[in-house]
């Protein structure tokens, strides 16, 4: 298990990762990380990660998959 800090900064709240998670996660500065909840809505899944500085056409494909991700909940 990987425990992370939650600190308040300025007006936000920030989860400060350790440098296990970054590595588990390949988060990179700038990139948006998406969290959601599992069926119970007690633990977060399914972590995405968004990169546009690298990939000029990411931000659309993540944005079809999330989209496509809801439908799939749905029925």
């Amino acid at each position: 298990m990987i425990a992370l800090k939650v600190e308040k900064i300025g007006d936000q709240v920030a989860v400060i990762l350790n440098e296990e998670a970054i590595d588990l996660l390949n988060a990179k500065v700038g990139g948006v990380l998406h969290l959601e909840p599992t069926r119970d809505g007690h633990v977060l899944a399914a972590v995405t990660q968004e990169v546009w500085v690298e990939d000029p056409h990411a931000r659309g494909r993540a944005f079809l998959k999330r989209y496509n991700r809801t439908f799939e909940q749905l029925s």
